[in-house]
């Protein structure tokens, strides 16, 4: 098991990053108090709320009764929105709030330790003492914390007597009752269901007794165990089949191969036409029915300068009606491309004209904003990568590759069709069995030694969080969304939501053939238990000869604009709290909580639900309980949007803002969801700063315009609305979105 900070760089000197962290201390002087309201804060730290995700109360043995103690589980440094290793445990900083230990003898110390519950290895954190103490960084699946009385801060193991123990709130997880689960098996049911051959790592299960023959069951993981009672679930829609509805007389072998994605320069003026069409891609072996733009997957890539304006005409031969929205950009919201707000739905065989401006530097991606969680998924996506003038730019390095991270779902009989009238997989999402990578399952990219090599990555998913790493290389983390971070911060994966993109560069010395992964620490549910996977995206290929870096680039100069510049503009918001005294408590501009209604969900799932209410994982990494998520629709299903203040949800909250303005809006990712998971929020037409992760400051400041909020925590972002009109806010999970998890809002 991994234990150990990931390192991140920060700058030197008093420079302007370090100016706005001034100005952060002001925001988060009260984080002391967790980011808590107001009847909360008057709670000892010592102690946890119910359940918490994030807090592990500390108990007390018979000698040391009175002793209040928690360890509070506060997310570490990071460039992204969760923090883990790179074989996907989740980090936490632990900080310990003590009341009421007695003094230690003259010459001993309270020392805590920390281990899995195996108890190997035992490591030494730190000494312990009344009031807060940061023990440092952990990173196992499920920990025990032990306090003892020790003759030496310098113990190398623990022989004192005990004073204190406790179990990290995920050693809650218990294996479900599957004496209660079989009361949900229906008797005429026939028995097991028939395996398929093995596919894509080894995740396909196919169909047989108790399925609705027109609704193919989903992919199983092997190593998840799946009760008869299962069988029963089949969703309470009409399928919607892509071999049937996109191939001629279900011909998939009729419709025009995909072809590799194209790049196009564009400038100022230029046009350019983008036609949804079928296509068949062949993954795992075999033909599929699927969307391509321009007849490819990804679509055709665009290179464009800042400060350029194109016209795009979208023609839709897709079976649905569409849109193209262009994620991430600040340019006239006439154009946004979302149906219902910025523009009626172009109908199968119809066409829009769009103008699309480039206002910003950064890298961008295009996509469907109806029936995405169809469209998207079956390959209507493409990049943009907008480039600043020289004297903004990134140090020159001589390899960049654009990446593009999907999945697909399958399973032996052809795709794993999606609802037709009401969207299914609609608890967690559509996790996908194949993982993809710019369209194919494995890619291999070659660089010289000692080269840079610069990676623009974007996820597309419907739903996954990848954890994508180099072997044996860590990743400068350079920027993501719409800016660049003003110090470069060292990870050792990146850990990706659906719709962020970050860039990377990675340096070379040996020569050598590097896997590109994505490792990850899933849960099987039933069983109550952690289980690492590994998929392999590709490979790096380092050559032996040496890139001759003087001639190729010369010099690395450090960008003439730090980005930190930009982000004073937010000193108002953030001096807004300087003045605040010891015993105020900020409160935001404005607040949304998010949560899952699941009233109409069958008996079984909502026992399921129920059983699962122990503890969850802050990212749902995999798709471990397929069964129940695939069976669950838009008709028994809603995701919320609140606004606690009002009541008011989703469409029906109606937020106006004056232009030039910034507001702090505080998300609350509510723990006490029927089902807690991941949400990344997504904001059109403007961009934003990330500011605390419950109440803790995020030391790494970037400009984005999606932020991953893990079950359970609220985060604090700062907007700047600088551009007019009606937008969206909502969950980029695609299935999400399409169950309710949206909200508009205007710049006047």
């Amino acid at each position: 098991m991994a234990l150990g900070a990931v390192a991140g760089r920060t700058g030197s000197g008093m420079s302007v990053i370090n100016r706005i962290r001034v100005f952060l201390l002001g925001y988060l002087f009260w984080t002391a108090l967790g980011g808590l309201t107001a009847a909360e804060a008057q709670t000892s730290r010592a102690e946890c709320k119910p359940l918490s995700l994030y807090c592990m109360e500390l108990v007390p043995t018979a000698a040391y009764v009175g002793v209040k103690a928690s360890l509070e589980l506060a997310r570490p440094a990071s460039a992204f929105g969760v923090a883990v290793s790179r074989d996907g445990h989740q980090r936490y900083d632990l900080v310990a709030h003590v009341e009421g230990l007695p003094a230690a003898p003259q010459g001993s110390v309270y020392i805590a330790w920390v281990m899995p519950l195996d108890l190997d290895p035992v490591v030494h954190l730190g000494r312990i003492d009344n009031g807060a103490t940061n023990l440092g960084e952990v990173a196992f699946n499920k920990f025990m914390v032990l306090v003892s009385l020790e003759d030496s801060p310098l113990a190398t193991e623990r022989k004192g007597p005990l004073v204190l123990r406790g179990r990290s709130p995920s050693s809650r997880l218990e294996p479900h009752d599957l004496f209660q689960v079989s009361a949900f098996a229906d008797p005429q049911q026939g028995g097991g269901r028939a395996h398929g051959a093995p596919g894509q790592n080894g995740h396909d299960h196919a169909g047989g007794d108790g399925a609705d023959a027109a609704w193919p069951m989903p992919a199983m993981h092997p190593g998840v165990r799946m009760s008869r009672a299962m069988h029963t679930l089949v969703p309470d829609v009409a399928p919607w089949i892509p071999e049937t509805e996109l191939a001629p007389q279900g011909n998939v072998a009729a419709l025009p191969e995909a072809r590799p994605r194209e790049t196009l320069y564009l400038n100022d003026g230029d046009t350019l036409t983008l036609h949804a069409y079928p296509v068949r891609k062949r993954v795992g072996g075999r033909a599929w029915a699927m969307l391509g733009y321009n007849g490819q997957i990804p679509g055709p890539l665009l290179h464009v300068e800042k400060n350029v304006t194109i016209k795009v005409t979208f023609k839709n031969d897709a079976p649905f009606a569409s849109s193209i929205h262009w994620h991430g950009l600040r340019h006239d919201n006439r154009f946004d491309g979302v149906p219902g707000l910025t523009q009626d739905p172009v109908p199968p065989g119809g066409t829009f004209e769009y103008e699309v401006h480039f206002p910003d530097a950064g890298l961008y991606w295009y996509h469907p904003h109806h029936r995405e969680e169809v469209q998207q998924d079956l390959g209507l996506y493409g990049n943009m990568i907008v480039r600043p003038p020289a004297f903004e730019a990134l140090p020159f390095v001589s390899t960049e590759e654009i990446l593009v991270l999907d999945d697909l779902t399958v399973a032996p009989t052809g795709n794993v069709p999606y609802g037709s009238d009401a969207t299914n997989y609609m608890l967690m999402g559509r996790f996908g069995n194949v993982p993809l990578i710019n369209g194919e399952e494995r890619v291999e990219l070659h660089v010289a030694r000692f080269d840079t090599l610069r990676l623009f990555v974007t996820n597309v998913s419907n739903t996954r969080t990848w954890n994508m790493s180099v072997e044996g290389h860590a990743l400068q983390v350079m920027g993501s969304d719409l800016g660049l971070y003003s110090d470069p911060v060292w990870e050792e994966s990146m850990a990706i939501a659906p719709a962020e993109r970050y860039t990377a560069d990675l340096v070379f010395p040996r020569a050598g053939r590097y896997a590109i992964t994505n490792r990850v620490q899933s849960l099987d549910h039933t069983a109550g238990v952690f289980f690492p996977e590994i998929d392999t995206l590709g490979w790096i290929v380092v050559d032996s000869a040496e890139v001759n870096r003087w001639a190729s680039k010369g010099p690395t100069p450090r960008p003439r604009m730090d980005p930190m510049v930009e982000y004073t503009r937010f000193r108002r918001a953030l001096a807004r709290t300087a003045s605040l005294g010891p015993d105020s408590l900020y409160v935001p501009d404005r607040e949304i909580e998010l949560f899952i209604r699941a009233d109409s969900v069958p008996p079984l799932v909502n026992w399921l639900l129920n059983a699962d209410q122990s503890w969850f994982q802050p990212v749902e990494w995999t798709g471990t309980m397929p069964m129940m998520n695939w069976s669950a629709t838009g008709r028994q299903v809603d995701w919320v949007i609140r606004e606690p203040t009002t009541g008011r949800e989703n469409m029906d909250i109606d937020w106006t803002f004056e232009r030039g303005t910034t507001e702090i809006i505080r998300i609350v990712n509510r723990r006490d969801s029927p089902h807690a998971m991941q949400h990344p929020i997504h904001l059109h037409g403007q961009r934003f700063l990330v500011l605390s992760y419950n109440g803790r400051p995020v030391q790494h400041q970037v400009w984005k315009d999606t932020v991953l909020i893990p079950a359970g925590m609220t985060a604090d972002i700062a907007v700047e609305f600088t551009n007019p009109g009606k937008w969206m806010l909502h969950c980029h999970i695609a299935e999400h979105l399409e169950g309710g998890m949206k909200m508009a809002f205007e710049v006047e």
